[in-house]
């Protein structure tokens, strides 16, 4: 019999707690739905170019880092189009990708529209032999196996949002691929599943200078648990931000963030809950976006976000 890898344990747990790392968790997602869904696209008033940084489970080794850049915008009054390149590493394995996107947008009401779009992807898994330790050297259970692996693969969203609230589903790996990604041994396989998300959010203006948003994401993936966020977030001057994200089992976060106009930033930082919070000190998010197109005369603060004509109806 094959010898076992020892980095199979770490593997597991990885799997475990991040669906394999097939889509990249993120804490501060709802500044980049498009990230996850693909409808997001041209659904803002101005063009958003955004990177994204997480190093999780600081303190231990190999733990995974997540680099993502996305660029959307609207192409016409009733369309809108994008791009996302990502780049997610666990370990010895890896994860880097693009994605096209394409979304159409209906009106449902003179203040509310319903987009739908998809998404085509191409990502390569690969493992690198050089950073897995085995009970023998060269083992031929490494050695013998190919571990890069090019997949094709489609996403579809909808996306239902008006000036202050929005409501999306997404499905992602709709191929879905029973490839196994890292053939190592017959008892553990790491095929891609089809991945379910669904999100919502409201703001509520407290007074001219004060807001609350409440939000939240779940997510299901076959064959792995079903997970959730619950978000609360705290706006002051339409500018600043002071929020908390409870991930069911998993992590509390708190984040802070800005709006200075052309640019949006924020950070937060992930205080584990699971069985491995012991062994780490926590994540940390960054974010960046720069809004591209947007008109000197267009002072809509962040929350206003969703692209919005009440005049829809007399064009």
């Amino acid at each position: 019999m094959k010898n076992k890898l020892y980095i199979l344990v770490g593997l597991v747990i990885t799997v475990a707690s991040v669906n394999a790392q097939q889509i990249a968790l993120t804490s501060q997602y709802m500044f980049n739905e498009f990230s996850f869904n693909p409808a997001v696209a041209g659904t803002k008033n101005f063009a958003p170019l955004t990177f994204s940084f997480r190093r999780q489970w600081m303190g231990m080794n190999e733990a995974p880092v997540t680099q993502n850049l996305s660029f959307h915008s609207f192409i016409g009054k009733n369309a809108g189009a994008g791009v996302q390149l990502y780049n997610d590493v666990a370990g010895p394995t890896r994860r880097t990708g693009l994605s096209g996107t394409f979304s159409y947008q209906i009106q449902t009401s003179d203040v509310t529209r319903l987009s739908f779009g998809l998404s085509a992807n191409v990502t390569q898994f690969m493992m690198d032999r050089e950073q897995m330790i085995t009970e023998i050297p060269d083992d031929i259970a490494v050695q013998s196996n190919t571990f890069n692996q090019l997949i094709p693969d489609f996403n579809f969203g909808m996306y239902w949002y008006g000036e202050k609230f929005f409501v999306g589903a997404a499905g992602y790996n709709l191929l879905q691929s029973t490839d196994d990604l890292f053939d190592l041994t017959k008892p553990v396989t790491n095929t891609l599943d089809r991945t379910v998300f669904a999100h919502a959010g409201y703001y509520f203006s407290i007074s001219e200078s004060f807001g609350i948003e409440p939000s939240g994401m779940f997510r299901y993936m076959t064959n792995a648990p079903m997970s959730f966020d619950a978000n609360l977030r705290f706006v002051v001057k339409d500018q600043y931000w002071l929020g908390g994200s409870y991930r069911y089992q998993d992590a509390i976060a708190i984040m802070i963030g800005a709006d200075l106009g052309f640019l949006e930033l924020g950070y937060s930082y992930d205080l584990g809950m699971s069985n491995l919070a012991t062994y780490n000190a926590g994540s940390h998010e960054v974010f960046l976006t720069a809004k591209l197109n947007k008109s000197t005369k267009n002072r809509s603060p962040w929350h206003k976000r969703n692209r919005i004509y009440s005049s829809f109806s007399k064009n």
